[in-house]
């Protein structure tokens, strides 16, 4: 019989992470969401080949070759929206399971498809699931420490960037052999292997257990991770997020609209992720539009040519993008690195509609593929750090969804008659936009989850200098009415005498009632 008197401590959910070092879990864990995660990059990749070869071979029309790009878009912005509230409502691992089921199918249905319909509907169905590549990123964010989750959503994008170096290389190695569908097929493996190791491996993740009331799992959860590095957890509870009926409702997209405090950072962050989609893709599009090698030679049939070896190069840029972003993310903050990178890819593919010699076309466009990836990195690092879990596979799928509009017009930019220097000054345009919109998000650098989830957790009050209050929706708002922008940089965990570690003063005023009973 177990000792009354036995002590057993109360944890918060950070803590208990905290308390099991990264190890062979969290990097299985980062492996298996990677290759999810990857599916965006192969596909997207995959797309100026696709659209180029499989026009050639059925003799389409410029448009119909944008489309062949545009439907994975429109199936991507479906998807996400689908996505999201399957994620918040039936949990994260189904949503990735199910996901990656459909990309592996779409992809090798896309290889083998008889017409352009057929390839239209396939891709679609592909997109669809591409929908849900932002569920293993949240998951990936929720299981992780505070200290070591902006490095690992750092180390996920990474497989974000092999997925472009791959199909690049693997373009060049076999497109002109094999052709476009033995392409299709082998970027459809990588998601396959994705899903066959998400049926045995891949945990649900605890902070959505904790917001259903199922903390018993969430527990179990977090000790057989610490197990699976070796280490046996002291007895513990995990202290669930206090909410009330309400609050533990699944969540919907009308819910990002029914706080105006809500919408001031969703609606700058809107913004930064439409001219991300419409400037990221663009970019790749342009530069394979600029390493065409389908020169005239009198005839009028369209040719499957590309110079490979410029494309693969840059392609590497991404690697360079990556690792600066990582340099950059912590120690300039959130918002100081996006700025700086949108603007540093805005002035590279400026210079990209101006230059017509290959090495200067090469340079720039290396210098362009850099910030865009860094500066996507920073936007995809920073937005789960803005929603709360019962929200955030729903925010952050909003977000998504909305940069596919961009992603979806910007091929019919590029893909189009317009001059070089129309579609470079375009897309610089595009990238100062969303430099000037990351200047009106919080930054949420050194921010634990935990307390975004008690913040906004329905009708918690919490003081921080002076006070900030939720409001019934479960936003909050800042003293005297500031904005929840205001509230978040508030609660920075740099600005505790104790530092990152010191949670006393954020969790002190959670231990006393008002006279009404709460919190």
């Amino acid at each position: 019989m177990e000792n009354a008197n036995t002590y057993v401590r109360t944890l918060t959910l950070d803590e208990a992470l905290h308390e099991n070092p990264v190890g062979w879990f969290q990097y299985r864990l980062l492996l298996m969401c990677g290759l999810a995660f990857m599916a965006d990059a192969l596909e997207v990749s995959l797309l100026s080949f696709l659209a180029t070869c499989a026009g050639a071979d059925w003799g389409l029309s410029t448009a119909e070759e944008a489309s062949i790009t545009s439907v994975v878009f429109i199936g991507i912005v479906c998807g996400t929206m689908f996505w999201g509230m399957f994620a918040d409502k039936y949990g994260r691992k189904l949503s990735y399971f199910a996901a990656c089921g459909l990309i592996t199918a779409g992809g090798f249905l896309s290889g083998a498809s008889p017409s352009y319909g057929w390839l239209i509907f396939f891709r679609s169905v592909a997109g669809f699931g591409i929908g849900g590549a932002s569920v293993p990123f949240d998951l990936l964010a929720e299981f992780l420490p505070t200290s070591h989750r902006g490095q690992f959503l750092i180390y996920i994008e990474y497989f974000w960037t092999i997925g472009s170096m791959f199909v690049a290389g693997l373009a060049w190695a076999t497109l002109s052999q094999q052709g476009w569908r033995f392409l299709a097929y082998m970027t459809a493996i990588p998601v396959l292997f994705a899903s066959v190791a998400s049926y045995f491996y891949l945990p649900e993740s605890p902070r959505w257990l904790l917001i259903k009331g199922r903390v018993a799992e969430a527990e179990e959860i977090v000790r057989a991770a610490a197990l699976v590095n070796g280490v046996t957890m002291e007895p513990y509870r995990l202290a669930g997020v206090t909410v009330d009926e309400l609050s533990i409702k699944d969540a919907t997209y009308m819910d990002l609209f029914r706080d105006k405090e809500a919408m001031r950072t969703s609606i700058p962050l809107w913004i930064v992720w439409t001219m991300f989609g419409f400037t990221y893709y663009g970019i790749i599009l342009f530069v394979g539009r600029l390493y065409s090698t389908d020169d005239d030679d009198g005839s009028d049939d369209k040719k499957c040519s590309f110079d490979y070896e410029s494309i693969f190069i840059n392609s590497t840029a991404e690697v360079v993008g990556c690792t600066v972003c990582a340099l950059c993310i912590d120690r300039f903050g959130r918002v100081k690195s996006q700025t700086l990178f949108y603007l540093l890819a805005g002035f590279s593919v400026f210079l990209m509609g101006f230059e017509t010699g290959v090495t200067a076309v090469m340079v720039v466009g290396f210098m362009a593929r850099i910030g865009a990836l860094a500066a996507s990195n920073a936007t995809w690092v920073t937005t789960p750090e803005l929603y709360s879990t019962e929200m955030r596979t729903v925010g952050h799928s909003t977000c998504v969804a909305i940069s596919k509009f961009g992603s979806f017009a910007a091929p019919y930019l590029v893909i189009s008659s317009a001059s070089d220097v129309t579609v470079g000054i375009v897309l610089c345009a595009m990238n100062v936009i969303g430099a000037v919109a990351a200047n009106f998000l919080p930054d949420t650098t050194n921010m634990k989850m935990d307390q975004v989830d008690t913040l906004r957790s329905s009708r918690v009050s919490f003081d921080a200098k002076e006070g900030a209050r939720h409001s019934k929706d479960g936003w909050f708002t800042g003293p005297g009415g500031g904005s929840s922008a205001e509230v978040l940089n508030a609660l920075r965990l740099d600005s505790y005498p104790g530092g990152a570690d010191d949670t006393s003063g954020l969790l002190a005023p959670l231990n006393e009632r008002d006279d009404d009973g709460r919190f």
